[in-house]
């Protein structure tokens, strides 16, 4: 009975005291009636028999009088209690025990300006309203309140609605910001579910306020299912929109570059791309670049960006200091700033050290791969060292960007397991055949049945490429890889210049049976006979290059040379892009995604348990410190191991993390993290209101309220045209009561003047 209450009057703890009224009239009635004592006298007897003929009439008019008398009393009590017949239109707060639980979505598309204010400060004063109309029902009202980004963890959880908590409100809602971030609406529901599947409040109302963008709410059943069972909960559901319209938006969506070939005073080439959100082209966009902080005298033009499409442009950026640097591109702030700046950190080193291993002693191959990569370290930023085979396995490797092996016959076996290392940490290896090398050797220990460093087995011994028989052929047919993207897509006289005379085969078996299925070896250049040439595949996080052909014109037995290909500009050109290649995939210093944790495991033999970080915010920046927690490691390859283990997780604001780290030895190592505010969050394109209906089924427990109207939190709408009948009506059953009472009571004439 109370749950039905609750749904058809707003104040409906006032309808059980209006029934008692009701009993009033009825009271005054039967007193009326019963108030005189009969007292038979001669004369009454004549008057007696005059009132038993019209006695039907009178009783029948006395009870209209009673019943007009009811129905003001009835009347008075819907006018006082609000009657509404559509509990749909009912404010939410009742009178009876309520919960209203909130999840405020703080994604970083909140932070979108409507108006004079965001988004997010919007939803902050849709709950300063609720909450402030929650007081006028003192000892009824019940909230909670969960922030997207935390929430796991309420802000406020099951609190007694009251002038202690609005003053507690208030001040937590002047310090809350709205975070970076792309959040999940679903983490926020099944909190809310949780929280109201253990209450027993009589009435419970979930509101979810976000700006219900459609990249949010477009194929996510979750979201529209978790709601549903909301509903078929009995709980009611406000879905309060922030924000009115889809809004046009520029976002810088990548700043990239192969930073891991960042060198002192060498040009390193970045790129920087702009995705137009919105549906009007977008003309002269202004992109400023930063270094450190630092305003570069130049900026990045774009002409034209058509509406919905992402174009980029590259720009040079010098560095001449070596060690860690910030890099950052800018344009004019928009709807949404968060989107409007990228940022990336990059070490750059005095130089990038390329190792050469030379299989031939006497060999002077290696001056070809020299000559291509570095004939000035000033010009290319490479400085290749030389050294014998023994160097790989009585030196450490991780120092180097690159390794070239050159016609080596036969690796030491203590030499493989070093190397297979370097290779799946991330470093580049290329292989250069020649006479020298031990085919066995390479099918048993270097390609593995395919889990090694070498992509494939090799045939027992070189073979001649046969003659070309018009001089249209090129020996070397090159792919649309990366490697030649300079050459490939036109007729290229230099990569037709270049004669192949001698090569290494691979297996005709392997190619027969198992080329098909080798899982990421890929051919990328052929020769003539379309026999594999240069072959890439990958080992852990690093890239192979084979060549089957020698590094240099290495001259064969016949006095032939193997090739000319080192004798061709087109070489010098192969050469600085596949530094540049693989050294892309040593990139780890590209930029996280803010919200993502830095996670830290030092050895402890190494690094003492402080860490110092510096963070970026709006003000500047601010120093965190952590202590790191010691901890066994148990994996079987780092067995008595000790970790110092920690985890920072404030990464909230967009920006540059600077991470001092302290060694053992006193000395302090540097290191850089980048992070970017999240590209997803960018495309403000909102879910209409018709959409939203549709997708949840049209459910009168769900009630979508627009951004800027706060009548349904009052009730101000509730029951109007239902209240203004009442009203009519209450003053025709004053008319007609006045009129039968007059009728009804006694009323003696006024004597006329004598004549």
């Amino acid at each position: 009975m109370e749950t039905w209450l609750t749904q058809h009057f707003v104040n409906s703890t006032l309808v059980y005291a209006g029934a008692l009224m009701v009993a009033a009239p009825i009271i005054i009635h039967l007193i009326n009636r019963f108030q005189y004592k009969r007292v038979q006298f001669a004369a009454m007897e004549f008057l007696l028999q005059s009132q038993q003929t019209n006695q039907r009439r009178v009783l029948l008019e006395q009870l209209l009088l009673l019943l007009l008398r009811i129905l003001l009393i009835i009347c008075l009590l819907l006018l006082i209690a609000r009657l509404i017949l559509d509990p749909n239109q009912l404010s939410m707060f009742r009178g009876a025990k309520s919960h209203h639980v909130i999840v405020l979505d703080d994604s970083g598309s909140m932070q979108s300006i409507w108006g004079e204010q965001t988004a997010f400060n919007e939803g902050l004063q849709v709950i300063r309203k609720i909450v402030a109309e929650g007081t006028n029902r003192p000892n009824t009202e019940k909230l909670s309140l969960i922030v997207l980004s935390r929430a796991d963890a309420p802000l406020f959880l099951q609190r007694d609605i009251n002038e202690e908590l609005i003053n507690e409100l208030d001040a937590k809602l002047t310090n809350l910001t709205c975070s970076h971030q792309s959040l999940d609406l679903n983490q926020g529901l099944e909190t809310a579910a949780d929280l109201l599947n253990e209450d027993r409040a009589v009435i419970k109302t979930l509101h979810l306020i976000s700006d219900f963008r459609k990249s949010d709410w477009q194929d996510k059943k979750g979201i529209a299912s978790t709601i549903e069972e909301f509903s078929n909960d009995d709980i009611a559901i406000n879905l309060i929109k922030t924000v009115p319209d889809s809004q046009p938006n520029l976002a810088i969506t990548e700043l990239s570059g192969a930073t891991e070939m960042a060198a002192v005073d060498i040009p390193l080439r970045l790129k920087v791309r702009i995705k137009n959100l919105g549906d009007q082209v977008a003309e002269n966009v202004r992109v400023a670049a930063f270094v450190d902080n630092n305003k570069l005298p130049m900026s990045i033009v774009f002409d034209k960006i058509e509406a919905g499409s992402e174009i980029s442009q590259d720009f040079d950026v010098v560095f001449n200091k070596p060690h860690l640097h910030q890099v950052k591109v800018s344009l004019t702030n928009d709807v949404l700033a968060g989107d409007n700046e990228r940022f990336l950190a990059i070490n750059v080193k005095p130089s990038n050290p390329v190792l050469i291993i030379d299989g031939n002693p006497s060999g002077n191959e290696w001056i070809y791969i020299q000559t291509a990569i570095a004939p000035d370290i000033a010009t290319t930023g490479f400085a290749p060292s030389v050294e014998s085979l023994d160097y790989l396995r009585r030196h450490p490797l991780n120092q180097f960007k690159n390794i070239y092996l050159l016609n080596v016959a036969e690796l030491p076996l203590d030499a493989i397991t070093p190397l297979e290392e370097f290779v799946s940490a991330g470093g580049g290896l290329i292989w250069f055949v020649g006479p020298s090398i031990q085919p066995d050797f390479y099918n048993d220990k270097l390609y593995k049945n395919g889990n090694g460093l070498f992509p494939a087995p090799l045939e027992p011994s070189p073979r001649e490429l046969p003659a070309r028989e018009t001089n249209s052929t090129v020996d070397m047919q090159v792919s649309d890889h990366p490697l030649f993207s300079v050459f490939a897509g036109q007729d290229n006289p230099l990569i037709e210049a270049v004669t192949i005379s001698k090569y290494f085969p691979l297996s005709q078996r392997w190619l027969q049976t198992k080329s098909q299925n080798a899982s990421g070896v890929n051919v990328i250049a052929t020769l003539r006979n379309q026999e594999p040439f240069i072959i890439e595949h990958r080992f852990g996080k690093g890239r192979i290059i084979t060549c089957l052909t020698s590094a240099g014109p290495l001259l064969s037995n016949e006095g032939e040379p193997w090739n000319s290909w080192a004798l061709n500009p087109s070489y010098i050109v192969f050469q600085l892009e596949l530094q540049k290649y693989l050294v892309q995939s040593q990139s780890h210093e590209q930029a996280e995604i803010v919200g993502d944790p830095i996670a830290f495991s030092l050895d402890a033999s190494l690094y003492s348990d402080e860490i110092q970080i510096q963070t970026p915010t709006s003000e500047g920046e601010r120093t965190i410190r952590l202590k790191a927690s010691p901890k066994q490691i148990t994996d079987a390859t780092q067995s008595g191991l000790l970790q110092l283990i920690t985890t920072y997780r404030e990464t909230d604001q967009p920006g540059v993390y600077s991470v001092q780290l302290k060694r053992q030895d006193q000395t302090i190592e540097q290191k850089m993290y980048a992070y970017n505010f999240p590209v997803t969050e960018s495309n403000l394109e909102l879910t209409a209101s018709d959409d939203l209906i549709k997708q949840l089924g049209n459910n009168p427990q769900i009630q979508i309220q627009e951004p800027g109207e706060f009548q349904w939190i009052q009730g101000q709408e509730a029951g109007r045209e239902i209240t203004n009948t009442i009203l009519i009506l209450l003053f025709l059953l004053l008319i007609c009561e006045q009129l039968l009472a007059y009728r009804l009571s006694y009323h003696p004439k006024v004597a006329g003047a004598v004549a």
